[in-house]
């Protein structure tokens, strides 16, 4: 059966904070050739759960495991650690492995920071490949370790134990089950045409509004994205601009699932410690 690109693409903006369900926002597009922004919003209230954070992760893992193949789903957590502090000779081992690696963010930090320091690589904390080309933190630096222990742990095993889902490009893709994809709303930003600002658009003020408006008319020209004006006065209000990395992660995968040639990254470093997808 050949390749059809999804309907809908789903963009999430993952937390691993207590009230993650607050602060987990999704976003959906409906794709072709003229892409509409559907909605977008935190995950408590999307599937009106409570913010706590096993029931938003939860949510999410349901609500992924329900989609087929005319769906996919972009998310901004990472999907490995670097080769170089793990053990598990390929991903799915590692995936299924990793409650027993690891028991918590802060463990996740420790033992990966051990593994790194008995290195010959004087490099204090060590990135995958995909990271150092896009400019993104380690892993399990302290400012992403919740997102990536959460992440793996309560979402993306539960799927990939379930066969409910393909991880790419660390799996091929199937007719019947929705492409997950790890992506970088940063990293999508930068790609965009025209003023965009990594930096300050995550603030209260009218500058920061500024910002995230600048960011959102880039994005809207360079997909022909449609915004609907409630959906796009909620995102220039959210001074958190996690609404905003909801859309850059949407769009990050409606670009990259329109063709599967996109999908399909023939490098084993990337197969074995994944891809980031802008």
């Amino acid at each position: 059966m050949g390749y059809t690109p999804p309907d809908t693409v789903f963009g999430v903006d993952f937390s691993g904070a207590k009230e993650a369900g607050n602060s987990i926002w999704i976003a959906e597009i409906d794709g072709g050739d003229e892409p509409e922004l559907v909605d977008c919003a935190p995950v408590a209230e999307w599937f009106d759960v409570a913010a706590e954070r096993a029931s938003a992760h939860r949510a999410l893992t349901r609500q992924f495991a329900s989609l087929d193949s005319t769906a996919a789903v972009a998310l901004d957590f990472p999907f490995a650690l670097p080769s170089s502090v793990v053990d598990p000779a390929d991903w799915e081992s590692f995936v299924r492995e990793f409650p027993s690696l690891f028991s918590s963010p802060a463990d996740l930090q420790r033992r990966c920071q051990s593994r790194a320091e008995l290195t010959d690589d004087d490099r204090v904390q060590h990135v995958r490949a995909t990271e150092e080309a896009v400019g993104a933190l380690s892993p399990y630096n302290r400012r992403l370790r919740s997102q990536t222990f959460y992440g793996i742990r309560d979402v993306l095993r539960p799927l990939v134990l379930a066969d409910a889902v393909r991880v790419a490009p660390m799996q091929s893709l199937a007719p019947a089950k929705p492409t997950l994809l790890e992506t970088y709303p940063a990293a999508a930003l930068d790609s965009l045409d025209g003023e965009t600002h990594r930096a300050g658009y995550k603030e209260t003020s009218e500058a920061g509004r500024k910002r995230r408006k600048a960011n959102l008319d880039a994005l809207s020209r360079e997909s022909e994205l449609t915004v609907p004006e409630p959906v796009r006065g909620r995102l220039l209000a959210d001074a958190g601009g996690d609404g905003l990395d909801a859309v850059l992660a949407a769009f990050a995968g409606w670009r990259n699932t329109v063709d599967p040639a996109n999908l399909d990254i023939d490098d084993s470093e990337y197969r074995e410690e994944g891809y980031i997808y802008v």
